[in-house]
């Protein structure tokens, strides 16, 4: 019997080893899931019981592993570069992220304010994204001119708005405490420049903010429990 007791050791040891490792990915694995959960209800939900907090700008799978929740200024130039970036982010892993979009102007950005609510009072008639992609693509036009009226305008017409309406919402009460909010729930992550960005409530380094970068901050999560 004790030559086999070395045996009984060795294979008695790879168990509980086996055990360990299995508990500690699934460990991983379920503190991966329950950020990702919280980052969705937080990217979703109202912020400290406040009106108009909860986002409405987000797209993706509402079961995604991987919430992105961005911080942007439409004057900003690096912001206008992520957005495309994060495009191609949502396209290669559709079902798996989700984006949230919010809004950060920046006081020295003169018409950042002003594109923030237009791309709200576009969003009451459902074009925000649209809006979104437009104030990015012609920013270089816009944010050297002296008035951003004149383009706000014709963008409104080109996605088929109620010009009357969206000329209304422009200053209203509604697409003000929209973007309030946002500032607001920036404010509360100590968020102080843009482009800001958090992936599962985790800030985000700017070095990262290329399309290798976040694809590893992502692939990250969604591999956690595949051994190295």
């Amino acid at each position: 019997m004790n030559r086999y007791l070395p045996f009984a050791l060795i294979a008695l040891v790879a168990a509980v080893a086996l055990g360990s490792g299995t508990a500690i990915y699934r460990s991983k694995d379920a503190r991966i899931e329950a950020d990702a959960a919280a980052a969705a209800e937080l990217a979703s939900q109202p912020t400290n019981g406040k009106p108009g907090a909860k986002s409405p700008h987000i797209r993706g799978a509402a079961k995604a592993a991987v919430t992105i929740e961005e911080f942007a200024d439409f004057q900003c130039p690096p912001c206008g570069t992520l957005s495309g970036v994060l495009k191609n982010l949502e396209k290669a892993y559709a079902g798996k992220v989700r984006m949230v979009f919010r809004h950060y102007p920046l006081q020295n950005h003169v018409h950042a304010r002003q594109a923030a609510l237009t791309a709200e009072a576009a969003g009451l008639q459902g074009k925000f994204w649209e809006m979104h992609d437009l104030l990015y693509q012609h920013r270089a036009a816009w944010a050297a001119a002296p008035s951003l009226r004149p383009f706000i305008d014709s963008y409104a017409q080109s996605l088929g708005l109620d010009l009357a309406r969206f000329a209304n919402d422009l200053e209203g009460e509604q697409t003000k405490a929209r973007v309030a909010a946002d500032r607001e729930r920036a404010d509360s992550l100590g968020v102080d420049r843009t482009p800001s960005v958090f992936i599962n409530q985790r800030p985000i380094p700017f070095s990262s903010f290329d399309e290798a970068g976040l694809r590893k901050e992502i692939d990250a999560l969604l591999n956690v429990q595949t051994p190295q």
